[in-house]
């Protein structure tokens, strides 16, 4: 798989806060950096993914009834009272 370079910018804090992190799990910035990516793009891709999937049941019609809703988060709230 080829490879691309990517670069930013970001705050010294930060870049010191990865520093230790490669020193200390003996790897070295991209290892960490690539990971932290992944992992969020994954998360994100989830996101949108499932907003999608909302709005088209939202526009298919499946949609819930809010005075059902209310019921159930009022009866909910009895049960816990007690």
């Amino acid at each position: 798989m080829s490879s691309t370079v990517l670069s930013f910018r970001t705050d010294e804090e930060m870049v010191n806060t990865l520093d230790r992190l490669a020193a200390a799990t003996e790897r070295d910035r991209q290892y960490h950096l690539k990971r932290a990516l992944s992992q969020y793009l994954k998360a994100e891709t989830w996101h949108l993914e499932a907003t999608a999937e909302g709005i088209a049941d939202a526009d298919a019609g499946n949609l819930a009834d809010m005075e059902l809703v209310r019921q159930k988060w009022m009866k909910r709230a009895e049960n816990n009272a007690d």
